[in-house]
């Protein structure tokens, strides 16, 4: 399963560089190649980020090995090895970056770096800027920026085991799911849900123990019983504080939620692990 995050992060990586013409139908939302601009090494650009009339300065400007997004004279390291050379002397690390309007509410500009990182750890972050200020700032580790709905800022990420939902890990094994997150102005409001992806939602997980099934992720109301042995199909993973659901189907086609711990849930050579 480790060959197959490389080879689904290779073509993100693929789409991501050479744009739009791997879109397909996507109703509202935006391929993550429809943005602005994407910014070329050491070239200024003049484009007004915060709605106000002026036009902002941003520049990609490397030093050494470090990345730096700079605005308004505003500085940001964005990697500690800029390697798109591949210098085998560093670790392999590249990054892309654009302006996109992800919410054409709000009436601002965002700035996006994609990083790609060694041992396929991808990371997206999310920049917005008023004037000499950086307002928002915010990474999300081993996820990779797919698509957005301009009319309301909802993001889609591409996101493995080591990011926002890694705690997951422990009840249920390495796993692969599309984050949603929404920018709003110069706030980002995390999603409590996120689906699995296609092959996850397909992968036949072995209960370790009898599981209780819930109604809803309150928890209050069991629905039934998971079997010891009986086969289970793992739809999403619910997230909010320290509360944490999994949707689940059985060999029945009964849906419900599963409440995860710090103990798997299903026997290990049925999990998937690529780390």
């Amino acid at each position: 399963m480790k060959i197959l995050k490389k080879v689904s992060t290779l073509l993100l990586t693929i789409t991501m560089i050479f744009g739009s013409i791997f879109v397909g139908n996507m109703n509202n939302s935006y391929a993550a190649t429809s943005y602005k601009k994407q910014l070329a090494l050491e070239k200024t650009y003049k484009c007004d980020l915060d709605g106000d009339g002026d036009k902002d300065s941003i520049k990609l400007h490397r030093k050494g090995h470090k990345l730096y997004l700079i605005v308004n004279g505003i500085s940001k390291k964005l990697c500690s090895y800029y390697n798109p050379e591949n210098d085998p002397n560093l670790p392999p690390e590249d990054c892309i970056v654009r302006v996109y309007d992800l919410n054409k509410k709000d009436k601002t500009l965002d700035i996006v770096s994609i990083r790609f990182g060694e041992d396929n750890y991808n990371e997206t972050r999310i920049l917005k800027f008023r004037n000499k200020t950086c307002k928002l700032d915010k990474a999300y580790f081993d996820a990779m920026f797919k698509s957005y709905d301009p009319s309301n800022g909802m993001i889609t990420m591409e996101e493995y085991d080591a990011g926002r939902y890694s705690n997951f890990v422990k009840g249920i094994g390495c796993f692969c799911i599309y984050d949603k997150v929404r920018v709003n102005g110069y706030k980002v409001y995390n999603q409590y849900t996120a689906n699995v992806v296609e092959f996850n939602k397909k992968h036949k997980y072995i209960a370790a123990k009898n599981l209780t099934v819930y109604k809803s992720t309150s928890g209050s109301k069991k629905s039934f019983t998971i079997k010891k042995g009986s086969k289970v199909y793992i739809y999403a993973l619910y997230q909010n504080g320290n509360k944490r659901y999994i949707k689940v189907k059985n060999g029945s086609g009964r849906y419900g939620y599963v409440k995860v711990g710090t103990s798997l849930l299903f026997e290990s050579d049925s999990c998937l692990w690529w780390r």
